[in-house]
């Protein structure tokens, strides 16, 4: 799996999901660290990212279709910290490996998956 992590997202995150064995970069690794939401959807979407991201505007599916993305896990952990976003992360990717063309919401103690016909 590919992620694109935003702005928010810690850089120690983007180096333990490269140990963990995925592919990760970081927006400011690709020139988008003031970038857009828009901007990083469609960068992302075009190079086949998930965005990874603490930002509560990609969760909006009005503003934002879910067919129109590639992929967006949106964190809401009450705690942001670095070890405790990987944790969460690779918790939740060690159970599901379909991401593509979703919208996760991944908390402390739940998920939700949103697919483009719901």
């Amino acid at each position: 799996m590919r992620f694109l992590l935003d702005a928010n997202i810690a850089l120690s995150v983007k180096q333990k999901l490269r140990i963990a064995g995925f592919e990760a970069f970081h927006v400011a690794d690709v020139k988008l660290g003031t970038a857009s939401d828009g901007e990083i959807l469609a960068f992302a979407k075009r190079h086949r990212y998930i965005v990874i991201t603490h930002d509560k505007d990609f969760g909006n599916v009005i503003r934002i279709p879910i067919a129109s993305r590639r992929g967006v896990i949106l964190l809401r952990l009450r705690d942001q910290r670095p070890d405790n976003v990987i944790r969460h992360l690779l918790l939740f990717l060690a159970k599901h490996v379909k991401t593509d063309s979703t919208l996760v919401i991944l908390s402390e103690h739940r998920y939700r998956i949103y697919r483009p016909s719901q």
